[in-house]
């Protein structure tokens, strides 16, 4: 009996039937105001079709997912996402689009040095400075390829013409590109010294050209996970006072390098904006070989790694942070091969002043971010939908970072910084706005106790 008692018990758990209210059934899908996008373009961005069956509990947390990942296509200046559920079950679904303007063409203004803090050091002379234009199609023919036409002239005369497509086949996974660069320099620098990086002028003599071009081959896994193969040929000539001045410019003490490149790298991007992310991680892989030809003039191998958290502490307050680390072969590289601390964003906030080279290295940042203001300021005056809606953010920050290169040979270039701990703090205030602009103000102070102002303006694609 008691037997009976547990089987009876157990087939009735087994067989219980679902509540008519647990689940919906996707019924429709509306797009509004894609009038240049194609549908398939943003229907590949959602994890659901039309038929799929989605827990009650969990449609607002699925869509606000679906939701930031159009948004991170970079083709829309606002997307909402409106839902309605019939008494039937049946889910209606209704995606209300802003397009930005996809031909755009941007002035170049650009400082010849790594940052505004080393340019105004070194005297803020506008001889030191980069302008021309950046013509970009970012959906060409609706179907998120993009063009672009990149112009320099001044410090660096410059061009770049780039071409790629999210997809080449009918699983819309895999894409591909190209790009072809081409640029001159008259001032260069030459060697770094105490941490400091030296330049010569000339202003007769092309003083190093440099040409290049890649193609690249794309596979998307899933919605977050990005695959990409790159093959790219170098070619680089110096004049011979560079080489005189550092016969280390280039590993064979010659004035030409050329090389063959090809590089695999892994993305995981689970952020909400990749403008300005507030919730979410990211992390990635990088192995770069220089020289794969037996006639290359260079033999080095690069593995990069990093990792990006970001959470919400409160409804205004956020945490944010990033680590990095490289390991490059051989330990001994060519001066203009070697890349350690100080180039780009790879830096300890408060070093902007110095330049730290070396075959490895790791850094972190932690950021402490408060919304103090976010909001879309409607211009009523402009007629241009694209342009007429100006989302404004504002977060002032803490910050703290620290950092550490390894340089076996750090006695050459008189190096202070290298093989020992870097760390800094400070405080600053970011403006976010539209078309992923955001503008940085920061106040650091490093281990040695001096603090200095910096200015930043950056652009995510």
């Amino acid at each position: 009996m008691l037997l009976f008692t547990f089987l009876f018990s157990l087939l009735s758990t087994s067989f219980k039937p679902i509540q008519a209210d647990s689940i919906v059934v996707v019924n429709e899908i509306v797009l509004n105001g894609h009038h240049k996008t194609k549908e398939s373009i943003i229907f590949r961005e959602l994890d659901f079709k039309i038929g799929d069956t989605l827990f009650i509990n969990d449609v607002n947390k699925r869509l606000e997912i679906n939701r930031r990942k159009i948004v991170n296509t970079n083709l829309f200046i606002s997307v909402e996402i409106h839902h309605q559920i019939t008494e039937n079950g049946q889910l209606n679904i209704q995606i209300q689009l802003q397009e930005q303007w996809f031909l755009l063409g941007y002035p170049v203004f650009l400082l010849a040095d790594r940052n505004f803090s080393e340019w105004w050091d070194r005297g803020h002379d506008f001889n030191r400075t980069i302008y021309g234009i950046d013509l970009i199609h970012s959906n060409f023919r609706g179907r998120a390829e993009r063009l672009s036409l990149h112009l320099e002239n001044g410090f660096t005369k410059r061009v770049d013409v780039g071409y790629r497509i999210p997809y080449i086949n009918k699983a819309q996974k895999t894409g591909m590109g190209f790009s072809i660069s081409y640029m001159t320099n008259n001032n260069v620098a030459f060697r770094s010294l105490n941490d400091t990086l030296f330049y010569f002028r000339s202003s007769g003599h092309t003083m190093r050209e440099r040409f290049s071009t890649a193609i690249f081959l794309k596979k998307r896994i899933g919605f977050y996970d990005n695959h990409t193969i790159e093959l790219r040929y170098n070619s680089i000539g110096i004049n011979d006072t560079i080489r005189k001045l550092n016969p280390n410019y280039f590993a064979n003490h010659g004035t030409l390098q050329r090389y063959a490149q090809l590089s695999y790298s892994f993305n995981h991007d689970f952020r909400d904006n990749v403008a300005y992310p507030l919730r979410g991680k990211r992390y990635g892989i990088l192995i770069n070989k220089l020289g794969i030809l037996p006639n290359d003039d260079i033999n080095q191998l690069e593995i990069t790694g990093d990792y990006s958290y970001y959470r919400p502490l409160s409804r205004k307050w956020f945490f944010g942070m990033s680590i990095e680390a490289k390991i490059s072969f051989p330990d001994r590289q060519p001066f203009y091969n070697t890349r350690g601390l100080g180039y780009g964003s790879r830096l300890v906030r408060g070093y902007e002043l110095f330049v730290v080279d070396g075959s490895k290295y790791f850094y972190g940042k932690q950021t402490l971010r408060y919304e103090l203001f976010n909001k879309r300021i409607n211009l009523k005056f402009l007629k241009t939908k694209q342009f007429n809606k100006i989302p404004i953010g504002l977060y002032p920050t803490l910050f703290g970072d620290y950092g550490y290169v390894e340089n076996r040979f750090s006695d050459e270039n008189k190096s202070k910084l290298a093989n020992k701990m870097l760390y800094s703090y400070g405080c600053g205030l970011d403006v976010v706005t539209y078309y992923n602009l955001v503008v940085r103000f920061n106040y650091a102070i490093n281990s040695f106790n001096k603090g200095h102002f910096v200015f930043n303006i950056g652009r995510e694609f």
